[in-house]
């Protein structure tokens, strides 16, 4: 594998990691707002509806920075592709 073919990998997957953020944040926040709706009647089943969107924009929310952080990290390494710290071919035997 060439180092540009490396870079052209690592744009797809920064692509496709911000992707699933945006996903992610905008099913958190739809997730919280159904929380804020149901929240506000004065029924045991609709507020273990809403309890259950709670989770779910929190674990919705972890998803989204966790692919922040992810995508973070593949811009480091582009960056350390593009000052030239790796350098060779990434040939395996």
């Amino acid at each position: 594998m060439k180092l540009q073919d490396l870079k052209t990998t690592l744009d797809y997957f920064h692509s496709e990691i911000n992707r699933i953020e945006t996903m992610a944040g905008t099913l958190s926040t739809t997730e919280r707002e159904h929380f804020n709706r149901l929240s506000n009647f004065d029924n045991r089943d609709l507020m273990e509806m809403a309890i259950e969107e709670q989770t779910a924009a929190r674990q919705l929310g972890t998803v989204k920075e966790i692919c922040l952080a992810m995508a973070q990290k593949i811009e480091g390494m582009k960056a350390a592709i593009d000052q030239g710290e790796i350098t060779g071919s990434l040939d395996h035997d």
